[in-house]
């Protein structure tokens, strides 16, 4: 029999309630080890699961960017190693190698900022610090994404089947912003 079995250590001490088979605290108590004050939520909630079907929600765009963004990227690189002036990216117009390695470029960022949310809402991380930078970059290329619809004639519609996943991002962003920082302030107020 071994300690696991017997519930009872080396050293001949039962274990405490409050620790668990190797003596530390609970995870459930602890914070994160990633940054001080940065809270982890309970899994087997209604918010949990609300929080899954939002990671859920971003996949098709995330694999449509990283897809897109990779063969974009390899392709315009491919042309520039050949020193083409110009190249055809399917149905657009004519383009240059850079042009499409920027474009490739930015759909891999909006790659990582989509994987970036769905991880952060997985597992539960409630930090102003971890939620700023996605809120930004997810903002920006949704604004950057309007630009370039309106001012390359995009249809609306055209516009929401492509650019849907990086809106959505930037509004749970938003949504966990402003539920963190509600969070974080709760208690702190002293009243008069």
């Amino acid at each position: 029999m071994d300690e696991d079995e017997t519930g009872v250590g080396r050293s001949g001490e039962e274990p405490s309630p409050d620790t668990d088979a190797i003596g530390e605290p609970p995870l459930d108590n602890q914070e994160s080890a990633d940054e001080p004050g940065t809270e982890v939520e309970r899994p087997g909630s209604a918010a949990a699961a609300l929080r899954l079907l939002a990671a859920a929600v971003t996949l098709p765009w995330m694999i449509l960017y990283g897809i897109t963004g990779a063969w974009a990227v390899t392709r315009g690189a491919r042309a520039a190693a050949q020193d083409l002036p110009s190249l055809d990216a399917g149905y657009t117009r004519l383009v240059t190698p850079f042009e499409l390695i920027y474009v490739g470029a930015l759909l891999l960022v909006g790659f990582a900022v989509l994987l970036a949310c769905a991880l952060l809402l997985v597992t539960s991380r409630r930090s102003a610090a971890l939620w700023l930078p996605v809120l930004l970059v997810a903002a920006g290329l949704t604004a950057g994404s309007v630009w370039a619809a309106a001012s390359g004639g995009l249809h609306p519609l055209l516009w929401l089947l492509f650019f849907f996943g990086l809106a959505f991002t930037t509004l749970t962003a938003l949504v966990r912003m402003a539920q963190v920082t509600r969070a974080g302030r709760r208690g702190r107020i002293v009243s008069p």
